[in-house]
């Protein structure tokens, strides 16, 4: 019987621990993790329960980490030297870059590194740091929560899209990939376009993210509110530009009817922004609204209510 797949995860919060368990049942998943600030040395196994349709299993995986805090310093994230084959990368985008700096000896030409980041600019930032190597991105409208560090919830079922992003990978290296990827039972298709997928997700987090940290909501208590009603219609339009500037073509109200449909699809669903403030950890503000600022000043536009929400997230949290 041929050895399984190994699949290393780095950063297995709510989503990174969703997607380890459900490929750790066709594949060797380990777990990249940070030691406990309180202890001075990482676990060897994580456990968690995973809940999915009510039902609860227990997931016990391995992990790798360092003796010492990684990221702040510049140790290195892993003692281990084993070069990595595939990398799944779900760390927050403010720590991406120094997250996979710290694998650079593990990383070799043919590892594989998949992004699944919210927001814009982390995926540049690694790709210009492994140039010589095999980079993706994913998109991913898959849901889940972590109300404590023992317990993931499968919140909704979704669809992933994953795609070159360092233009050195055939659409066949990609479908390799999105069949790895497949072992999850998770629905993954192959993008030969995953900027598209992923201005498309920048734009609809710009356009619910900010409100529901705003406004202290699920998605579906957006509808009807003051902040949201008032401003989403210009807000559609700032993004709509932001898009075509980077040569993605979509229409602004119907941007706003894709915004609309996600908020009543995921009306339940409680935003990463949200959570983090919530959980007082800093946003990824900066990676999403921020981002669509940064386009506005790189090409002499003014963005306003882009450039309030912004503002106002970053005054309040």
């Amino acid at each position: 019987m041929a050895d399984k797949p190994t699949i290393h995860i780095l950063g297995p919060g709510a989503l990174g621990s969703l997607w380890a368990a459900k490929l750790s049942h066709d594949n060797e998943v380990i777990l990249l993790v940070k030691p406990d600030v309180n202890k001075s040395l990482s676990p060897k196994h994580h456990s968690f329960q995973f809940i999915n349709q009510n039902e609860a299993t227990t997931i016990t995986l391995p992990c790798e980490g360092s003796s010492t805090l990684p990221w702040e310093d510049g140790t290195p994230f892993s003692l281990n030297d084993t070069p990595i084959d595939t990398l799944l990368v779900f760390t927050k985008s403010y720590d991406t870059l120094k997250a996979v700096q710290q694998l650079t000896s593990r990383i070799i030409p043919s590892s594989r590194i998949v992004l699944f980041q919210n927001g814009m600019g982390s995926q540049q930032e690694v790709t210009q740091l492994l140039f010589n190597n095999t980079v993706y991105a994913a998109s991913t409208t898959e849901g889940a929560n972590r109300p404590d560090k023992q317990t993931v919830i499968y919140a909704g079922k979704g669809e992933t899209w994953v795609g070159p992003i360092s233009n050195k990978q055939s659409q066949l290296d990609a479908e390799k990939l999105s069949a790895l990827l497949s072992s999850s039972g998770l629905n993954v298709s192959s993008s030969d376009n995953i900027w598209e997928k992923l201005w498309l997700k920048l734009a609809i987090n710009c356009a619910i993210n900010p409100f529901t940290a705003l406004l202290d909501c699920k998605n579906g208590e957006l509808i009807g509110q003051t902040l949201f009603d008032s401003n989403i219609t210009p807000l559609c339009n700032e993004l709509s530009e932001a898009m075509l500037v980077n040569g993605v073509t979509v229409s602004a109200s119907e941007l706003q009817s894709k915004v609309i449909d996600v908020i009543k699809k995921t009306h339940q669903n409680i935003s990463s922004m949200l959570q983090d403030v919530r959980a007082g950890k800093q946003t990824e503000i900066e990676y999403i609204n921020g981002y669509i600022e940064q386009i506005a000043q790189q090409n002499n536009r003014k963005f306003p209510t882009n450039l309030f929400l912004l503002e106002e997230v970053k005054r309040r949290f």
